[in-house]
């Protein structure tokens, strides 16, 4: 029996390091992933769509946000402070309006920061505190380890659902600008000549997100539940959490896209 103990104890080591070894990534492996970058460009230098730039400009910046990012976040998780965690949520929420409004805005209106911010700041933020509250049943809901990462990915789907509808909506006015002049003349209200091309816009805009929970589970495996089975969690766990955040995303997404089209 003590031999077997032994035995037993001595192996135990070489498995434990051997299961975590095989998450164990390096720097190393990031450069290697590089090889896709290098795939991406050739393609695009090959058939003429000059995107040869923009695709390494956008990498560098996955990089380089990425890794600023694991600096600060590994400090707000270890706190376990509100304070810290709004804070955080707030810097998100404030770079976000601020990618939407000055780097990926093609045309502009007076005030677009605020009002994104505005609009980010109710769809995301009330979405996460429910979310995390009432589905996920955190207590307190602001825990940083599930807080911020719900909120993050809130603001990831949200804010290309906002832009698609931002960009739509301002050029369906630039384009049908005469016929809603015409329905104004003739004594429409501001509502009722713009509800038609209103409508379009929320359906075009919402268009990735339904789509996307047609297919999810069926054709691809979302990131939320590849993470947590990666982690070591349980295929039941995993999948009740990403069934959650789906449930989550769609509704500030709708939320954001809705208040986009009736404040422009």
């Amino acid at each position: 029996m003590g031999a077997a103990d032994n035995t037993t104890l001595n192996t135990m080591p070489d498995e434990l390091s051997d299961s975590e070894q095989q998450y164990l990534v390096s720097w190393y492996n990031v450069g290697e992933a590089w090889i896709f970058i290098l795939i991406s460009v050739s393609v695009s230098y090959g058939i003429g769509t000059h995107l040869e730039i923009p695709i390494i400009v956008s990498s560098l910046r996955c990089l380089i946000q990425l890794t600023l990012m694991g600096l600060v976040l590994d400090g707000v998780l270890r706190s376990e402070s509100i304070f810290f965690v709004m804070l955080m949520s707030l810097i998100l929420v404030l770079l976000g309006a601020y990618e939407l409004s000055f780097i990926q805005a093609k045309n502009t209106i007076r005030h677009l920061f605020i009002i994104t911010l505005s609009i980010l700041l109710i769809s995301n933020v009330s979405i996460a505190i429910l979310g995390t509250a009432l589905s996920l049943q955190e207590r307190p809901f602001w825990a940083p380890s599930k807080f911020i990462p719900v909120l993050g990915i809130l603001l990831g789907k949200s804010m290309s659902t906002i832009a698609m509808a931002t960009h739509q909506c301002l050029d369906t006015i630039n384009i049908h600008g005469p016929i809603l002049e015409a329905k104004l003349a003739m004594g429409a209200s501001r509502y009722e000549a713009v509800k038609p091309f209103a409508i379009d816009v929320i359906r075009l805009s919402l268009l990735p997100v339904i789509t996307q929970l047609s297919v999810i589970g069926l054709i691809n495996i979302p990131g939320t539940m590849t993470g947590q089975l990666m982690a070591g969690s349980t295929m039941t766990d995993a999948v009740v959490y990403q069934q959650c955040t789906m449930l989550m995303i769609t509704a500030s997404s709708a939320l954001g896209v809705v208040m986009a089209v009736a404040v422009r």
